[in-house]
């Protein structure tokens, strides 16, 4: 019996040697595998904490981006406002001279026709059915009309008669071409006995202006061929719309060239008189005597 029972806590001691022997390759996987599990979060770690810096990197430089456009563009939009502030400022300047401007001419205007009218001795009615053509009439035209209203009231009956007389001359070598804008919305081409009534059917100024050149440039072929100088007087009704007279103004030019070059041996002149009534016809000569082509 004591033997037997000597022998047991021997087996068990060598059976606990034999289980701890066993157990320590698996405690060692189990290290190695918690190492690896380690090194593994710890790469991941350092990953994730380059791709984010990286990104904080990228989000830096394009904030930097964003902040020196938007700086950019705050500049070039105070830029912008300055300019349009001295632009407004130049247009006010330019909108005031002009009012200025155009006050001035307006009582110059009206000083010159108080000095014509008494000069001459007409009555308001005869000055107002005439009008003022402020448009187009300088300060020059201005003062020779004074002055000369001024000597026909001072000439004696001599002077006035031969003035009458070289008028006269001058309307028989010359032809008066009135080109009228009319408050019918029509222009006329008034040259001797013959009227050319034009309608324009164009819808911008542009487009309008081009018609004119083009419809006058018909109309004088319709009559009878020119002496040596063309006068063409351009006038419009003080109630004509701006879309019928100023094209007609705007074409007088290049109408003319194209006159000049289509009758070359010709002499045209032309004079834009503003606002008028319906102009008379103030050719006293008969048929043109000169040879047609």
């Amino acid at each position: 019996m004591s033997i037997a029972n000597s022998a047991m806590p021997d087996a068990r001691r060598s059976e606990r040697r034999r289980t701890r022997f066993q157990l320590t390759p698996l405690l060692d996987l189990l290290l190695i595998i918690v190492f690896a599990q380690f090194l593994d979060v710890r790469q991941t770690s350092q990953d994730q904490a380059m791709t984010l810096a990286r990104q904080s990197e990228k989000l830096t430089d394009r904030y930097a981006r964003l902040s020196a456009e938007l700086e950019g563009q705050r500049q070039a939009l105070r830029q912008e406002q300055s300019s349009l502030r001295a632009a407004r400022d130049a247009a006010r300047a330019d909108r005031d001279l002009a009012v200025a401007t155009a006050q001035m001419e307006a009582a110059r205007l009206r000083e010159a026709t108080e000095q014509i009218q008494a000069a001459l001795k007409l009555d308001d009615e005869t000055v107002a059915s005439f009008g003022i053509a402020g448009g187009e009439t300088s300060a020059q035209d201005i003062d020779a009309a004074v002055d000369a209203a001024l000597r026909l009231s001072q000439a004696d009956s001599a002077t006035l008669l031969r003035f009458m007389v070289s008028h006269g001359e001058l309307l028989k070598r010359a032809d008066v071409w009135n080109v009228h804008a009319s408050d019918r919305g029509e222009i006329r081409l008034m040259a001797g006995d013959q009227t050319q009534r034009i309608r324009l059917e164009s819808v911008s100024q542009r487009e309008r202006t081009d018609e004119v050149v083009e419809r006058l440039f018909a109309a004088y072929k319709q009559l009878e061929q020119p002496d040596g100088l063309v006068v063409v007087l351009v006038s419009f009704s003080p109630r004509s719309v701006a879309g019928v007279y100023q094209p007609l103004v705007d074409a007088v030019p290049e109408t003319l060239r194209r006159l000049r070059v289509d009758l070359p041996e010709t002499r045209f002149e032309y004079s834009v008189l503003g606002t008028t009534p319906d102009p008379v016809n103030l050719s006293t000569r008969g048929p043109s005597t000169t040879p047609s082509d």
